[in-house]
């Protein structure tokens, strides 16, 4: 197996993050989303398994990914800004379902991408609930 550089991991997470974001308030599909991307002009630059995956398995496993993060918060998953929903729910499935890749990896690529585009404040929330999922990891 090769070893995937970071930097192209780091896009694929950048971009399943727009792609949900855009779900959230389009309700496109995954196709709609997928074939989209793919014609964006950095589409080279990241790892496209891992983008496809983040997007199929965030938006078929929604709600049970947003039961686990709901429960490290104190209001409604309706009332969480959608960029800072759509890092929790890549995030979460990555935390839940890739061991491989150590949990302040995921947790620190989840708060730089809220930085950039989340709230002012957002990126403290999303390393809460991420560390609390990451206790729950097996």
């Amino acid at each position: 197996m090769s070893r995937i550089e970071p930097q192209k991991r780091h896009w694929s997470r950048r971009f399943a993050l727009q792609a949900l974001y855009q779900w959230q308030l389009t309700g496109h599909s995954i196709d709609e989303l997928i074939a989209q991307y793919t014609t964006d002009e950095k589409w080279e630059n990241i790892d496209k398994d891992y983008f496809v995956e983040l997007l199929r398995e965030s938006i078929c496993n929604a709600d049970e990914l947003t039961a686990v993060f709901a429960r490290h918060i104190d209001l409604s998953s309706k009332h969480i800004d959608p960029i800072e929903k759509a890092i929790l729910l890549f995030s979460t499935y990555e935390l839940l379902n890739k061991n491989e890749t150590p949990a302040k990896v995921i947790i620190s690529e989840a708060i730089i991408l809220c930085k950039k585009f989340g709230s002012i404040e957002g990126y403290k929330f999303i390393n809460g609930v991420l560390d609390k999922v990451a206790e729950t990891r097996s």
